[in-house]
C-alpha cells in the first residue's frame, strides 16, 4: 500500500464517480466483463497494463465477438487511433494496419503493393507475420501505440500488434464446437461458420491444441456484364454470341447475384512440452486460406445505357448494391506460420528463443475495361480494341505477390523481483525474406478478332500521336496468350539487429528505462519489365540499398498511488529503405531521383496517466507529439509505374483517452475509448517524374505543408454498454451495445494528375448489438452488426464521371448482418 497518496486516488475516484458505490465492488469481484486485472507481455515480461509506461489496449476475445470483427480491418474501428484500409479480404496483400495516423500511403487503387515495409509490426504470438488470417483462439490483442523502435525493430514505426494465441493446457481434457448462420441485408444468400476446438494432454508434461474453422460470408452485391469466358483466369477469352461473326459478334452477357461472396478455411495447431518448472517449449503452426470474387465496390450513379464498346447491349440503371464489370474478378491468398518458443529459467534471468518461418502468398484479377477505356477520351481504345471497336473487347489485370520470411530471435530477461534496483532485456535478432511481385496485363481475343478482320502485320503502339494503324498492318503487338505488359520484380531482404533495454528502480515506486536497438539491413531488387505494345524490354537489374541505423528509447514512470501511475516517454521507429522496379529507358522510363527510397524514422514524445481501481475502473491519458522524418509514400505514378518515393518531413500530433469499468447498476458496465491524431505534412515537397507521356516532369509528384496524411480519421471514438444478469441457478445472459464514430479519412496525400483533388471517405458511425445466453456447456449467441444498415462511403471513384459514369466506382462498408451463434463444450 502508499498511505501517503491514497489521497489522490481517492480524489479521483470521486471525480469520476461522485462517490463510492459499494456494488461495485462485489461486481469487480465477480471478474464481469473488462473488470479483471489485465496482465500483458508487451515489454517481454509480465505487468500489469496500467503500468506499462505508454499507451496501450487490450482486446478480449469477448470485445472481438462482441464487435463482429473477424479479421485486423474489421477490428481496427474498435480500437481508437488504430485503423486501416477495409476494402475486405481482396486486398489484404495491398493494406497494412497503422496506429497514430503514421502513414502516408493513400488507398489502394489496386490490389498490390511496391513491398515497402509496414508501418506496424504485426505479430502471433513473437513471430512476425503479414499476410490474411481471421482472429481465432486468441487470448488477447495488444496494440502498443507509438514507436516501438528497440524492442519490436525495423517496421514498428507507429507502433505494433501482438496477436497472444491460447496455448496448450497441461492435464486438462477440453473442447468445444460452434455453428452459426447469418443474413445479410440485400443479399439473396445465406452466411455460415463451422469451427471446432480440442486440447489434449499428452501425459503429464505434453499436450496438443487445435482448433479449425469454415467459414462462408455471401455477397451482397448484383452484377451486370460479366462475359461468359473460356475461364475466369487472366487469359480467358470472351466467348462468341454468333460463332459465324468473329468480327462483330457480341459476347454473352451475365449478371450474378451476391458477387463478392468470400470463403475462409483457417487452423492453428500447436504442441507444448514442459518437462519441469524451468523449461517450455511450445511449437505452432497456422494455415489461413482466403477466396472469393470482387470486392465491395458499387456503381449506383449510372442511368443506364448501351455498353460503350457494344451498342447491342443495353445495361439497366445503377442502384444500391449494384455495379457493372464485364470480368470476373476472382481472388485468393494463403498465410502459414511455422514457430518454434523456447524458454528457460536460469534463476537469475528466463533465457527465451522464438524461430519462425513465414509465407504468404496471393492472387487476383481486376477488371480495368471501363477505367482504360475511359482513360483520356478513350485514347487507348482504337489500338486494343481495333477499329471498329471490338464489342468483345476487355482489359483485365492479375497481380500476384509472395513472401517468404525466416526469423530467429534470442532473449535475456532478468527476473523479476521487487528487490532488484535493475532489470534488463537483451536480445539478438536476425531475418531473411523474399518476395515476388507480379503484374500482368492482357488483351484476351483481341488479337484473333484484328486476324479474322483481316490484319497480317503488327504494328506497335504509336505513342502519343497515333494514329495507331493502317490496315492491313493492324494487329495488336501480344506475347503469349495476348498478354501486353508484365512486370515480375524479386526482392530479398536481411535484417541483423541487437537490442536491449535497462530499467532502473532509482526511488520506491519510481523507475527509468533506457533501450537501444542497432540492426544492419541489406536490401536487393531486382525486375523484369516488358510492354510488347510499345516496345520496351528491361532486363532484370540489381539495386542495392543497404542501410544500419540505432534507434533509443527513454521512459520514467511513477506510481504515485495504488495503480495510479503517471509516465513520460520518448521513443524512436524506424523503417528499411528499398528500391523500385521503375524503368529507367523507354516511353515508360523514370527520373533516376526514383531509383530507390531511403528509409523514415519516428521520434515520439509522449506523456500520460494511467491507472486501475478497487472497484475495476480502470483509465489511460495520454498526449504525444511524433516528428516523422522522409515519410515514404507508396504510389501509383502518373505513368503507371508503381514506386515507393520519400516526402520530407510530417508530424502526428494528439490524444487518446480510454476507460473501462462498472456503472451504478449491478451487472452493468462501460468501455470508452476517444483518439484524436492530427497527422499532416509538415513541410512541402516535390519530385520529377514521368507525365505519362513520356516527358519526366520536375515537380510532378508534390505534396503540401499541413496536408492531412492519408489512411486514418482525425478523430475516432468507441463506446460499449455491457450488462450481465443471472437469469436463474446455471443461465447467465450478457448484453452488450457497442458503437463507433470515424471523422472523415483523407485517401491521398497530395492532389493526383492535373490537380485533382484529394479525395476523402465518408465520416460514419455504425452500432453492433450482441445477446449471449449461457447455460454450461451450452452458449447461444444473437447477433447484428451495422444495426441501422448505414452505407458509407470508404473510398470514392479514383476516375468518375467517365464512358456515362460506368468507371464510378464506390466502395462501401458492408450493409446489416443478422446472426445466430450456436457452441458446446465438453
Amino acid at each position: 500500500m502508499l498511505p501517503a497518496t491514497t489521497s489522490i486516488a481517492a480524489a479521483v475516484a470521486t471525480a469520476l464517480y461522485g462517490g463510492p458505490q459499494p456494488a461495485l465492488a462485489q461486481q469487480a469481484e465477480a471478474g464481469a466483463g473488462p473488470l479483471q486485472e489485465v496482465v500483458v507481455t508487451a515489454n517481454r515480461r509480465q505487468q500489469s497494463l496500467e503500468s506499462v509506461p505508454y499507451s496501450m489496449s487490450v482486446v478480449s476475445p469477448e470485445q472481438i465477438a462482441a464487435s463482429g470483427a473477424t479479421d485486423i480491418a474489421s477490428l481496427a474501428p474498435q480500437v481508437p487511433g488504430l485503423s486501416m484500409y477495409d476494402y475486405g479480404a481482396r486486398f489484404s496483400g495491398a493494406t497494412a494496419p497503422i496506429i497514430r495516423g503514421i502513414n502516408a500511403t493513400g488507398s489502394p487503387a489496386r490490389g498490390f503493393r511496391t513491398f515497402e515495409q509496414d508501418p506496424v509490426g504485426t505479430y502471433i504470438g513473437n513471430s512476425p507475420i503479414d499476410g490474411y488470417f481471421q482472429l481465432d483462439d486468441l487470448n488477447r490483442i495488444e496494440v502498443l501505440r507509438g514507436p516501438q523502435g528497440t524492442l519490436y525493430g525495423a517496421g514498428a514505426l507507429g507502433g505494433a500488434l501482438r496477436l497472444i494465441p491460447n496455448s496448450p493446457q497441461l492435464g486438462k481434457f477440453a473442447a468445444s464446437v460452434e455453428t452459426s448462420g447469418a443474413r445479410i441485408a440485400h443479399s439473396d444468400g445465406s452466411g455460415y461458420t463451422l469451427k471446432g476446438l480440442v486440447n489434449v494432454p499428452l501425459g503429464e508434461v505434453v499436450a496438443f491444441r487445435a482448433t479449425a474453422k469454415y467459414d462462408y460470408e455471401p455477397g451482397w452485391i448484383k452484377v451486370f456484364g460479366p462475359l461468359e469466358r473460356t475461364n475466369d483466369t487472366l487469359y480467358g477469352t470472351p466467348l462468341l454470341a454468333n460463332p459465324n461473326d468473329p468480327v462483330n459478334s457480341p459476347p454473352i452477357y451475365t449478371s450474378r447475384d451476391d458477387w463478392n461472396w468470400q470463403k475462409t478455411f483457417s487452423g492453428r495447431a500447436s504442441l507444448l512440452f514442459k518437462p519441469n518448472d524451468t523449461f517450455t517449449a511450445e511449437a505452432a503452426i497456422l494455415n489461413a486460406d482466403v477466396r472469393g470474387d470482387a470486392g465491395p465496390q458499387v456503381n449506383p450513379t449510372f442511368a443506364g445505357g448501351p455498353s460503350p464498346f457494344d451498342p447491342s447491349h443495353v445495361f439497366p440503371a445503377g442502384g444500391p448494391y449494384t455495379e457493372f464489370a464485364l470480368v470476373q474478378e476472382p481472388f485468393e491468398r494463403t498465410t502459414n506460420l511455422s514457430s518454434l518458443d523456447l524458454s528457460y529459467d536460469a534463476g537469475f534471468a528466463t533465457v527465451s528463443a522464438t524461430t519462425s518461418y513465414h509465407t504468404t502468398s496471393g492472387s487476383l484479377v481486376q477488371d480495368s475495361t471501363w477505367d482504360y477505356g475511359g482513360f483520356s477520351g478513350g485514347f487507348y481504345v482504337p489500338y486494343y480494341a481495333g477499329i471498329p471497336t471490338n464489342p468483345r473487347w476487355i482489359y483485365p489485370f492479375q497481380f500476384n505477390d509472395s513472401a517468404h520470411t525466416f526469423s530467429q530471435e534470442l532473449r535475456l530477461v532478468s527476473k523479476a523481483d521487487p528487490a532488484n534496483v535493475f532489470d534488463y532485456v537483451a536480445g539478438v535478432y536476425y531475418e531473411k525474406q523474399t518476395r515476388h511481385g507480379n503484374w500482368y496485363v492482357t488483351t484476351p481475343g483481341s488479337p484473333e478478332r484484328s486476324i479474322a478482320q483481316g490484319c497480317t502485320a503488327p504494328v506497335f503502339f504509336n505513342y502519343p500521336n497515333g494514329p495507331f494503324s493502317s490496315f492491313p498492318d493492324c494487329l495488336v503487338v501480344v506475347g503469349p496468350n495476348d498478354l501486353t505488359f508484365q512486370q515480375i520484380d524479386t526482392q530479398s531482404f536481411e535484417d541483423k539487429s541487437i537490442f536491449g533495454e535497462l530499467t532502473w528502480h532509482f526511488a520506491p515506486h519510481a523507475q527509468v528505462t533506457g533501450g537501444i536497438r542497432h540492426f544492419d539491413q541489406d536490401f536487393t531488387d531486382r525486375q523484369l519489365y516488358q510492354d510488347f505494345p510499345f516496345p520496351t524490354l528491361i532486363p532484370p537489374t540489381p539495386r542495392i540499398a543497404d542501410t544500419s541505423k540505432t534507434v533509443g528509447k527513454l521512459d520514467v514512470s511513477y506510481e504515485y498511488a495504488d495503480h495510479q501511475y503517471v509516465y513520460a516517454l520518448w521513443s524512436q521507429g524506424f523503417r528499411r529503405g528499398g528500391a523500385n522496379s521503375v524503368p529507367q529507358a523507354g516511353i515508360f522510363q523514370e527520373s533516376p531521383l526514383l531509383r530507390t527510397y531511403q528509409p523514415d524514422s519516428t521520434n515520439n514524445y509522449e506523456a500520460g496517466l494511467k491507472g486501475r481501481f478497487a472497484n475495476g475502473l480502470s483509465y489511460t491519458i495520454a498526449v504525444f507529439d511524433i516528428n516523422w522524418d522522409r515519410p515514404q509514400i507508396s504510389s501509383s505514378l502518373p505513368s503507371g509505374n508503381l514506386a515507393v518515393y520519400n516526402a520530407n518531413t510530417a508530424a502526428s500530433r494528439g490524444i487518446e483517452l480510454e476507460s473501462t469499468g462498472p456503472l451504478v447498476v449491478h451487472g452493468l458496465s462501460y468501455s470508452v475509448g476517444f483518439a484524436y491524431a492530427d497527422a499532416k505534412l509538415t513541410s512541402d515537397f516535390s519530385l520529377p517524374a514521368n507525365n505519362g507521356l513520356g516527358v519526366i516532369t520536375p515537380g510532378l509528384l508534390h505534396g503540401s505543408d499541413g496536408e492531412q496524411l492519408p489512411g486514418s480519421p482525425k478523430t475516432s471514438v468507441s463506446a460499449a454498454l455491457i450488462y450481465d444478469i443471472n437469469l436463474s441457478p446455471g443461465y447467465d445472459l450478457a448484453l452488450s451495445a457497442n458503437s463507433v464514430y470515424r471523422s472523415a479519412v483523407a485517401l491521398a496525400v497530395a492532389p493526383g494528375v492535373g490537380g485533382t483533388p484529394i479525395q476523402h471517405s465518408s465520416s460514419y458511425q455504425i452500432t453492433n448489438l450482441n445477446f449471449v445466453l449461457n447455460h454450461a456447456p451450452w452458449r447461444g449467441t444473437l447477433y447484428v452488426t451495422n444495426l441501422f444498415d448505414k452505407e458509407e462511403i470508404l473510398a470514392p471513384p479514383s476516375q468518375p464521371n467517365q464512358l456515362d459514369n460506368l468507371t464510378n466506382d464506390f466502395l462501401v462498408n458492408p450493409p446489416r448482418e443478422t446472426g445466430i451463434r450456436l457452441s458446446y463444450s465438453f
